[in-house]
């Protein structure tokens, strides 16, 4: 009997739910509740359409597609945070959902009053808590911090805590959300042994991530949706060749792909990369030229002296970061304005792989504050013809044999 149930699911959000006054909603709500009136189908939003499939019993699925696509709905749905609109769900066993990792916190308790707090909300006694809460507490290394408040906690430090609560839970099943993207590279591998301890240990598992590497790594089979449907249940190397090599680049291939400037001061409207040649491009020869172009777009007021960034990352780590800090780029941009900047990589010495971009444009070198940002808005592939081992970069060396002095 498999572990998870996924039959013909739908959920429907309303758009304008909550909108206009008591007056028009009263009668509104009124007619559904006895029946007289159905909602309106356009006013409906589907995240998921007749979703179907089934996780067994010691399997880890893999949970891919753009943004949108319904990924995070699923899990919301599974571990029960909402309701769907049809079908039916069914979760044998204990679960524990790594989704929005210490949503159950009060920010006013300390970290020790939370952790039984968020613990109970998880489906622990109390005595299960006490047994284990010093693992909890060494896991998250909040040993000096644990009677603290927890709005007084960085980001860091919130994430570890709701992170050791929730595998200490102890789960059959575990639904994981790209919560790995956080925290430091450290506190990721840590992270990443226990979610393989799990594996060992024949727990269910279903992950959701951009991260090529980290499905392949962990997933026996892979969902691939999108539009809240299913486009292909099966191998997980065939589903990431059909997402990667086949859906994501024609979707990159359309101009405007970034196109969210309403409201922007700035903003980033097209990300493209291109060869030697200037032609547009998914994939390199290792040690290549090649050029990240950029078009922006300014509103209704002029901007001073604005930071480019573009950064090339794999997985979740940053390799390298190119600013204009660096060149000075001390212009008004005037109100209205359109126009293009290119960062050119005189030779791309990346190793072979799967590599993506981060783009954005910051008020100054020195301010946090971001006019318009867009991670991993691009991926590109790099080739090599000779194996030149494991790691990313590939730095420019020479080998030289030489003898021993006598």
């Amino acid at each position: 009997m498999p572990a998870i149930t996924f039959e013909h699911v739908s959920k429907a959000y309303r758009r304008h739910w909550g909108r206009g006054s008591l007056r028009e909603a009263l009668p509104q709500l009124f007619g559904q509740v006895v029946g007289r009136r159905r909602p309106d189908d356009a006013d409906l939003l589907w995240a998921l359409r007749d979703l179907s499939f089934t996780v067994e019993e010691g399997e880890t699925l893999g949970l891919i597609g753009p943004n949108g696509a319904g990924k995070t709905t699923t899990l919301k749905l599974l571990s029960r945070v909402i309701r769907p609109t049809s079908g039916r769900i069914e979760v044998r066993g204990r679960l524990s959902a790594l989704i929005e990792l210490g949503a159950g916190f009060h920010p006013d308790l300390t970290g020790r009053e939370n952790v039984y707090l968020n613990g109970t909300i998880l489906g622990l006694s109390r005595r299960e808590i006490e047994r284990k809460f010093d693992a909890i507490v060494a896991f998250a290394e909040l040993e000096d911090f644990i009677d603290m408040p927890v709005k007084r906690y960085s980001s860091g430090m919130f994430v570890r805590l709701g992170f050791a609560v929730a595998v200490h839970v102890d789960p059959d099943v575990l639904l994981v959300d790209e919560v790995l993207a956080v925290g430091d590279y450290r506190f990721r591998d840590k992270c990443i042994e226990k979610i393989n301890e799990f594996r060992r240990r024949g727990k269910t598992m279903v992950v959701v991530s951009h991260s090529k590497e980290m499905i392949q790594r962990l997933c026996n089979r892979v969902l691939f949706i999108n539009h809240g449907q299913a486009v292909f249940m099966g191998e997980t190397r065939k589903a990431l060749e059909l997402y990667h090599s086949g859906f994501v680049s024609e979707e990159l291939r359309r101009r405007g792909q970034v196109g969210r400037a309403q409201g922007k001061a700035i903003a980033i409207t097209e990300v493209e990369m291109l060869d030697a040649q200037g032609r547009p491009a998914r994939a390199f020869r290792s040690g290549a030229p090649a050029t990240v172009r950029m078009r922006y777009r300014v509103a209704d007021e002029p901007i001073e002296s604005p930071m480019f960034y573009c950064r090339v990352r794999r997985g979740y780590q940053i390799l390298h970061s190119a600013t204009t800090a660096r060149v000075g780029l001390s212009r008004t941009f005037p109100a209205g304005e359109e126009g293009i900047i290119e960062v050119h990589y005189e030779a791309l010495n990346l190793l072979e792989g799967e590599y993506g971009l981060n783009v954005g444009i910051a008020r100054d070198q020195f301010s946090p504050i971001l006019y318009d940002s867009h991670d991993d808005v691009l991926r590109f592939e790099v080739h090599s013809f000779l194996h030149e081992g494991g790691g990313f970069v590939r730095l420019p060396h020479r080998w030289q044999l030489g003898e021993e002095s006598g």
